[in-house]
């Protein structure tokens, strides 16, 4: 008997296993101690009295699965196709690129030349969407997606990229993973109201503000030094009156606000 092998196969079995726990721990935890949140018609009166402005939302997801993932380990073969590029790849996870032949961005803003560049020059370019540009810093933040949804603020999901003062592509970093895949099992998931709620009767929405979006991603919930495991996480962004933009983030299985360093 191959005991190396079999030793494996059962640190993975019992790795899978304290996941399912976690979650199910999680889960009862929340459901004892979460605080109950303000019924729907209450929301909506206490947002208008607050001036509170909600624009209608599309996405009505009613369930969704949990969803696992392994860390990307880049090799030279990942990139040795993009010409007119220099990479570094550090401790197997990150690439660190620069390009000889700087590429012209006309709009900083558009998603359409974004993808362009990023279906050109970065590995696996389309599984990543547009999360934010930094015009102070020159910079461009882009999450991992799987199934249509973002992996929100994942250092092993991100994408940065980097331009000069001509708004020339000039160098990025990446990281990325692999086996992104639903558990068999779905969760129902709480109603984008309930998050609006949870968020307000935390004070995180102030008066005279406007919620603009409300969309479903995903948000880390157990870390193995190798393996993920990813919930259902509702997006809610909010202008305020200045027209500063804050986004909050609530765990759509679990109802509790999750806090990101950005």
């Amino acid at each position: 008997m191959d005991w190396n092998k079999t030793k494996t196969i059962f640190i993975i079995v019992f790795s899978i296993l304290n996941i399912f726990l976690y979650i199910l721990y999680l889960n009862r935890y929340n459901d004892a101690q979460g605080v109950e949140p303000l019924g729907e018609a209450s929301v909506s009166e206490r947002l208008k009295a607050d001036n509170i402005k909600l624009l209608p939302t599309t996405d009505q997801t009613k369930e969704e699965s949990y969803v696992s993932g392994t860390v990307h380990t880049f090799t030279e073969e990942d990139v040795e196709s993009f010409e007119d590029t220099t990479f570094q790849i550090v401790e197997n996870t990150k690439v660190l690129a620069e390009l000889s032949k700087p590429y012209a961005m006309n709009d900083l803003q558009s998603k359409a030349q974004w993808d362009a560049f990023l279906d050109e020059h970065v590995y696996r370019g389309s599984s990543y969407g547009l999360w934010n540009v930094d015009t102070e810093a020159r910079s461009a933040t882009f999450f991992q997606h799987t199934g249509g949804r973002p992996l929100f603020y994942n250092q092993n999901a991100t994408l940065v990229v980097y331009w000069n003062e001509k708004k020339e592509v000039i160098r990025y970093d990446q990281t990325a993973f692999d086996d992104l895949e639903k558990f068999p099992e779905t969760e129902e998931l709480i109603t984008q109201d309930r998050a609006i709620s949870t968020l307000y009767s935390q004070n995180k929405l102030v008066p005279d503000s406007a919620i603009t979006e409300v969309n479903l991603g995903l948000s880390t919930l157990v870390q193995l030094p190798e393996t993920q495991v990813f919930a259902p996480t509702w997006q809610v962004k909010v202008e305020l009156e200045d027209g500063t933009i804050h986004n909050f983030f609530v765990n759509a299985v679990q109802g509790g606000i999750i806090e990101f360093e950005e």
